[in-house]
């Protein structure tokens, strides 16, 4: 889908890189090799992406949302943010410490398979009613707030 909101396109650009990051980290996982240079990666993304993309929907979007008749979706995408947290958490206090293989799949393995429906949710539904809901000033607005 294009999208012609400005924030939109910012938060699918964001989906795009989380999807491809974890997707590299699935695959080494799968070819039984631990690439620690792309687990620290992995790491550092998620932590960014919990702290300000979780935050700014949240506060911000979800809100909105809320008001604008979304309430359904918005409690789904906050539930999934809090388990992604928990798993996230976790995941970014042992990929520090150079972790067995055995002790990091299944974490990674979690957040891939919690990620990508978080992700695929948010991409037919958030954006799409974002899309519906902004208006061009809003979306100027928003996309400022996100960027600083």
């Amino acid at each position: 889908m294009e999208f012609s909101r400005h924030i939109s396109r910012r938060l699918h650009e964001e989906h795009q890189a989380t999807l491809a990051l974890w997707g590299r980290l699935e695959a080494s996982l799968a070819a039984g090799r631990l690439d620690t240079a792309l687990v620290k990666n992995a790491a550092a993304a998620l932590a960014d992406e919990i702290d300000r993309h979780f935050r700014f929907e949240e506060e911000t979007l979800f809100p909105r949302l809320a008001a604008g008749g979304e309430g359904d979706i918005v409690e789904l995408l906050c539930e999934e943010h809090a388990a992604i947290r928990a798993a996230g958490a976790r995941f970014i206090e042992i990929a520090g410490d150079d972790p067995p293989h055995a002790q990091l799949r299944p974490l990674v393995l979690e957040l891939a398979e919690r990620l990508v429906a978080h992700v695929q949710k948010e991409e037919m539904a958030l954006l799409p009613a974002l899309e519906d809901l902004l208006d061009e000033d809003t979306d100027r607005e928003l996309q400022l707030a996100y960027a600083s």
